[in-house]
């Protein structure tokens, strides 16, 4: 495939980066930061996910997209705080203009139907702390199922920065196994999703088997 990704500087974005290239695809990167991707074997386009051209940009030629989207503590004061649905729907409308029809997005374990089988505390650090945080979220989960597209919602549990294990558990019922994964797991379970054309439609719990 080639495969297009948004948010590919860091996190899980950067993961899904090296793990579609050792899976064989080929893959075009946005990132604000280029710097973590010197020396990927990745098309990199330097840029904003809100500018229509340099999402295009990214898009061209691709035959699957996955959006990793997200706002880290040291971006707040640089990053909108509904960047997830603001570039998500930016993404949407290009997709629909080059005829692309194959989406999966990363948000969050506690959007949409996994909301009320959050795991205590990060259900009252979501409701503060990230409150605006998982509102966009919940816009860009919204947006991403009204689009007509072959969809599916990633919700990876807490996120760690531990190697790829290859235990990864990836439930549509919102059962989880440990409350925490590693985001290369999420990562190389997001290109599996699109290379194997898994879970169309569907909300996806990522989580590190116990």
């Amino acid at each position: 495939m080639q495969i297009a990704i948004f948010g590919a500087s860091r996190g899980v974005g950067r993961a899904a980066v090296d793990a579609a290239l050792a899976a064989g695809h080929t893959v075009t990167a946005l990132a604000r930061n280029t710097s973590s991707l010197e020396g990927t074997a990745a098309t990199v386009v330097a840029g904003d996910v809100l500018d229509a051209a340099t999402t295009g940009r990214v898009l061209d030629g691709a035959n699957a997209v996955l959006v990793a989207l997200g706002v880290s503590p040291g971006q707040r004061a640089t990053t909108p705080e509904d960047v997830c649905s603001r570039g998500t729907n930016t993404i949407l409308a290009e997709m629909r203009s080059r005829g692309i029809d194959r989406i999966a997005i990363v948000t969050s374990y506690g959007v949409g139907e996994t909301k009320k089988l959050t795991p205590f505390p990060f259900s009252v650090i979501a409701k503060t702390l990230l409150k605006g945080i998982m509102a966009d979220k919940e816009l860009q989960e919204e947006a991403v199922r009204r689009s007509g597209t072959r969809w599916t919602i990633v919700q990876p549990l807490g996120l760690t920065d531990g190697p790829a294990t290859g235990n990864a558990l990836a439930s549509t019922d919102g059962s989880r196994g440990s409350n925490q994964v590693s985001r290369a797991d999420v990562a190389a379970t997001c290109i599996d999703i699109l290379a194997r054309d898994r879970f169309i439609g569907e909300s996806v719990a990522v989580s590190a088997k116990r």
